[in-house]
């Protein structure tokens, strides 16, 4: 069987590309399962920050801003609240900011 050097250096380059290919279909897997992954759930009774006029919520040691929230958290129930968010990539004055947040009110007297 006769191989020729362009032969050899078809095979080669095709590995190569192959190689690249699935190295980046494995990066866009684990991206998009990291986007995926972090949910924050925070159960407690809001408060405004005298200092800051900040609403948050404090669970597990951290504190959490509630700006984001629409609708806006009622506070005039004063009730606890089940809050579920994903981390927005940053932390402010108020706490670490949360993006995507779903508010349900319990019947925890605050």
């Amino acid at each position: 069987m006769r191989v020729s050097l362009g032969s050899v250096s078809a095979i080669v380059l095709a590995v190569a590309l192959c190689g690249a290919c699935s190295e980046k279909g494995a990066g866009q897997a684990q991206a998009s399962a990291a986007a995926q992954v972090q949910k924050i759930t925070a159960v407690g009774c809001p408060v405004v920050a005298e200092t800051t006029g900040c609403l948050t919520i404090a669970a597990d040691g951290q504190t959490y801003d509630l700006a984001g929230a629409s609708p806006a958290v009622d506070m005039s129930r004063k009730v606890g609240v089940s809050v579920t968010g994903r981390p927005a990539g940053g932390t402010s004055a108020c706490g670490v900011k949360l993006t995507d947040i779903k508010v349900d009110y319990l019947g925890i007297s605050c």
